[in-house]
């Protein structure tokens, strides 16, 4: 058997070997993730359907921004693709326990880069085809297209994912190998960064500044990025323009453009593979080196100092224990940082849309919509990194019971960390939100009291079932989250995040509907802040009360 054959039946075998692991899961989990998938398909398709028929009450000046908001929705796919690869890539190249086994082996190392690439290029594209796919159901439920357009979406999808993705593990490739260690990290990184924020506002100066008409100017006030998406020397452009070719009914150049795409892919493949057999030894080499000789350092001593006449011994050494940890994983502090961040530059950019100059029913939807983003995030990073902290504790759990402190207190230092560093973050994401609408003080206060009680609520549900399903003997924080305790964690503050926020946005939607007077209000958001002030109560007793019993009454 051939190299690339044996690397292909050993993929292959991997992904059979997950698929029956699926049998296991539980029912529970099985039955909640596919209702959820089905909901977030439908929701999706729904939105985007809607658009396209709000898009035709536009008359003919609707054709020309489909024609524009296709070209940037691909890019911004594009841009996300090429982001997933990159760090797919890495986990892949880098942090594969396989890799040293296959170096060993004598398989030529261009097959395993390309191998190892092809492997990111997949686990990448579960989210691209997550979104593309009801976009084109829309698309073609709009457009009265035939089944057959279908296929032709998919045979442009592949190759523009193949280049996308694969542009981002050929910077990984490059990046592995030539990366700087030590203090030019810092140095390269402020460089990069000042690089960025320079090319992005000369490119948002000159859009402005050169817009042909008030049409196009208008439009690149409220989508940014409007006129880059049409350039076309771009891969998204190519996607959009064939797929609206198909549509348009011009077959010959939507293959065009196709062979486009697909020499694009093939190249990049090809790429991969040349500059694999060159780089990928020597880039796993320096990584590996890298990791094992990177100096540890003690972060916070001075902080740990001061503290100390404020907090008690046990509880400021399980903080500051948690707190280091969480600095020195990038894969946690990384997501976080990206999640985050997005939502903040989205938030700081809403006076460029002009939201705040919409009327009082939108700007307040909009605000209770940025209310429900935060804490969706919120609720997906304490199900991924808070629910299974102990766990992780592993094999050295025991020493935390011979430590000077208690189950109880151990519990609190992990409940209040967390609880502590989401309300901080939700805080100032809510105020900045708040200010750039420009709100009324009423909704200001709610969305503060709401972004205050969800993260408390949230870090306790999820220190509290992390006690209670506590799982000392798995080291993989996904295989934590994937059981019955994460999924039903997950389940359990989504649907207290559902119940926060729901009661305060209605009363106010019919408040401004005028389907609820001014004295009406005030009395029912006396009652949905009893409610919160209960539910949140709720949520934080029992969770952390099971959590304390299962640990008490653990044999350790």
């Amino acid at each position: 058997m051939s190299a690339p054959l044996a690397l292909a039946y050993k993929t292959s075998r991997i992904w059979l070997n997950q698929g029956r692991l699926l049998k296991r899961e539980s029912r529970f989990k099985m039955l909640f993730v596919s209702l959820v998938f089905a909901g977030v398909y439908f929701g999706v398709h729904a939105l985007f359907l809607n658009g396209f028929r709000f898009l035709d009450t536009l008359g003919s000046l609707g054709t020309f921004i489909l024609h524009s908001l296709f070209a940037l929705f691909f890019l911004g796919l594009g841009l996300m693709m090429l982001l997933s690869g990159l760090v797919t890539a890495f986990s892949t190249f880098y942090d594969a326990d396989e890799v040293p086994f296959l170096l060993s082996s004598p398989i030529p190392v261009r097959h395993i880069a390309l191998a190892r690439s092809a492997e990111a290029i997949t686990l990448s594209s579960w989210a691209f085809f997550f979104i593309i796919i009801p976009f084109l159901h829309a698309f073609q439920r709009h457009q009265s297209l035939p089944p057959w357009f279908w296929a032709a979406a998919f045979a442009f999808a592949i190759p523009f994912l193949i280049l996308t993705a694969g542009l981002g593990a050929f910077i990984a490739l490059l990046v592995g190998r030539w990366m700087p260690t030590g203090r030019r990290i810092l140095q390269t990184g402020l460089f990069l960064s000042a690089a960025a924020i320079a090319l992005i506002f000369l490119a948002f100066f000159r859009q402005y500044r050169t817009a042909p008409s008030e049409e196009a100017f208008l439009l690149a006030r409220l989508a940014p990025g409007l006129r880059l998406a049409n350039r076309p020397w771009l891969p998204s452009w190519w996607l959009s323009e064939g797929l609206m070719a198909l549509a348009r009914g011009m077959p010959m150049r939507g293959f065009m453009l196709w062979l486009l795409l697909a020499s694009h892919a093939a190249w990049i493949l090809l790429a991969l593979e040349d500059l694999g057999g060159l780089l990928f030894w020597d880039a796993w080499q320096r990584m590996a080196v890298s990791s094992q000789t990177r100096r540890k350092l003690i972060l916070f001593l001075r902080a740990e100092t001061w503290t100390a006449r404020i907090l008690p011994h046990d509880l400021r050494a399980l903080l500051f224990k948690d707190l280091r940890t969480f600095l020195r994983d990038p894969a946690q502090w990384g997501q976080s940082l990206i999640f985050f961040g997005l939502l903040a530059l989205y938030f700081l950019n809403l006076r460029q849309f002009r939201y705040h100059l919409l009327p009082d029913l939108w700007r307040n939807l909009i605000a209770f919509l940025n209310l429900f983003s935060v804490a969706s995030v919120l609720c997906s990073l304490s199900a991924r990194f808070v629910y299974p902290q102990l766990s992780l504790e592993g094999h050295g759990f025991w020493i935390l019971w011979l430590a000077p402190t208690s189950p109880r207190r151990i519990l609190i230092a992990k409940f209040a960390f967390s609880a502590f560093a989401m309300s901080l973050i939700s805080i100032l994401l809510m105020a900045v939100s708040c200010a750039m609408l420009n709100v009324t003080p009423a909704i200001r206060a709610v969305a503060f009291t709401v972004g205050l009680a969800i993260p408390i609520a949230l870090s306790a549900l999820s220190t509290g079932l992390g006690a209670l399903f506590l799982d000392l003997r798995e080291r993989n924080p996904a295989a934590i989250v994937s059981g019955f305790g994460g999924t039903l964690n997950l389940v359990c503050g989504l649907l207290f995040m559902l119940a926060a926020i729901l009661p305060f946005a209605s009363l106010f939607h019919l408040h401004h509907l005028g389907r609820l007077p001014d004295r009406s209000l005030f009395q029912w958001l006396a009652s949905a802040h009893l409610f919160l002030l209960i539910a949140t109560s709720l949520a934080v007793f029992f969770p952390l009360r099971l959590g304390l019993h299962a640990l008490e009454f653990r044999d350790n």
